[in-house]
């Protein structure tokens, strides 16, 4: 019978620093987001092919999310809180220098540099909110990720405007939040420095099985987040599609349906933490899941106007409520690898969303957009299912 890890002393969340921890997540992020708006001008600035373009992306991609597990197997292994303010630095620097660089290969490199800055942050970033949160787990890391979903956004919108007022050259002024950011960071060192780790749980108190059992729930939770994540990845990019070419809507009110799904999946953040903490992790995911079944199944089948915005918004908030939930579980059943479970289930299980993306696309392109919803409410159903396995088998695994 599993024997429960021991629960680590009550105490309450530490506010300010989780805040400042999500500033930086929101900072690193920015980076991330802002390279769609910064690609066309790199484009025409290089003369670049539609492949070198999508090389920028991939690189970007495979340096911010699929390595992440790497820093995190390193930062279980020697804590390395100064990965917060360099990670933060780091990124900003590396696109600021994207707009005066004279040629493709040192451009590719400053986007590699600038996406392993966002690699470094997050896995520590996630150890340092866990400690920070006290026994709150699931609300504090809900403020440490709404950081992240904001920073998505606000990074294209701030590289937007830069390149606004002044073309290629303005994106020096990109850096300026990461060294601000890793300034205050430098500032509030002693209270980061200052977090214990928690009492590792005795390897005396869990048996063979119960470590099998927990590295099965852990790839389990794996699969779910990269259901999730093509989910997330497919519905911004074919929303759009869908209302311009089947509904013959403006293409120009297209982006407010992104924005609205995005900006709804930051207020489901918030709110998925706290029922984290009342209700348990899995069971969270199974509701999200089960609400985004008919959700999804409906949108291609209510027409336009602003039921089809209401809807976009309830998919959004229902999809990323649990960003937050899976970290915590994660973490949960990985106790002694906090980073690797981080890495695993910020960066590379959500860096697998683009490869859904592409699938997505094929069958788009041989079956139509329609076709698309209805293969992600097949993916909704697979998620449901992994979250009530997790559920009813590894209900004392993932208790908190």
């Amino acid at each position: 019978m599993a024997v429960k890890a021991e629960k680590p002393e009550a105490r309450r969340p530490q506010m300010g620093l989780l805040f400042l921890l999500s500033w930086g997540h929101m900072v690193t992020d920015m980076a991330q987001g802002a390279i769609p708006a910064l690609l066309p001008v790199l484009k025409q600035a290089f003369a670049l092919s539609y492949t070198q373009t999508s090389l920028l992306v991939l690189v970007s991609n495979v340096a911010s999310s699929v390595i992440q597990p790497l820093f995190g197997y390193f930062a279980d292994r020697r804590p390395a809180r100064w990965l917060l303010p360099a990670g933060c630095l780091v990124a900003g620097l590396g696109l600021a220098t994207c707009g005066r660089l004279p040629w493709f290969g040192v451009l590719l490199a400053a986007v590699a540099l600038s996406s392993l800055g966002v690699a470094a942050y997050h896995p520590e970033g996630s150890r340092t909110a866990n400690l920070a949160s006290g026994v709150r787990k699931g609300s504090g890391m809900a403020v440490f990720s709404v950081g992240g979903n904001l920073g998505f956004g606000l990074g294209s919108l701030f590289m937007a405007w830069l390149l606004t007022l002044g073309g290629p050259q303005n994106t020096v002024y990109f850096a300026l939040p990461g060294m601000f950011t890793a300034a205050v960071m430098l500032l509030g060192w002693q209270r980061l420095a200052s977090l214990k780790e928690e009492a590792r749980p005795r390897e005396a108190a869990a048996g063979e099985g119960q470590r099998r059992g927990a590295l099965a729930a852990f790839v389990m939770l794996l699969v779910y987040i990269i259901f999730r994540s093509w989910l997330h990845a497919g519905m911004y990019t074919y929303i759009p599609l869908y209302y311009t070419d089947y509904l013959r809507g403006d293409v120009h009110l297209a982006g407010y349906f992104v924005s609205v799904f995005l900006l709804a999946g930051a207020f489901g953040t918030l709110l998925g933490g706290p029922l984290t903490d009342l209700l348990g992790a899995p069971a969270v995911m199974a509701g999200s899941m089960g609400l985004l079944v008919p959700l999804i199944y409906l949108f291609p089948r209510i027409g336009g106007g602003p039921v089809l915005l209401a809807l976009s918004a309830f998919i959004g908030a229902a999809l990323i409520s649990t960003f937050s939930t899976t970290i915590v579980l994660g973490q949960q059943l990985l106790p002694r690898q906090k980073g690797l479970a981080s890495g695993f289930t910020i960066g590379f299980g959500v860096g697998a969303g683009g490869v859904g993306v592409l699938l997505l696309g094929v069958l788009a392109d041989h079956f139509g957009v329609p076709a698309v919803f209805t293969a992600m409410v097949g993916l909704a159903c697979g998620g449901l299912l992994l979250a009530l396995v997790l559920v009813r088998r590894f209900r004392d695994l993932v208790r908190a």
